[in-house]
């Protein structure tokens, strides 16, 4: 799986995504942002997709990585420890 096929998977689930320098950016979006049209993005992590998929997050203030064998184990991984409310 490339890149933007992760990408079009984590927004159909409803996570707000964007790219830079060849990585994935994604979170939550939340409320709005101190300038017009900008919002908050929260429970924020990274993606690479290089020879290994790995994942970056934060726990309280420590930087974490974590990696995965499929896009599947991936996937599960966000879900449950990035949950969108409704």
């Amino acid at each position: 799986m490339n890149i933007n096929k992760l990408q079009e998977e984590l927004e159909s689930l409803g996570y707000y995504c964007y790219q830079k320098n060849g990585a994935l950016f994604s979170g939550i979006k939340g409320d709005s942002g101190p300038i017009d049209g900008t919002f908050v993005l929260n429970k924020t992590f990274g993606i690479t997709l290089s020879n290994k998929l790995i994942i970056s997050y934060l726990v309280g203030q420590i930087s974490t990585e974590k990696e995965f064998k499929t896009i599947e184990e991936l996937l599960k991984f966000i879900r449950q420890v990035f949950p969108i409310e409704n």
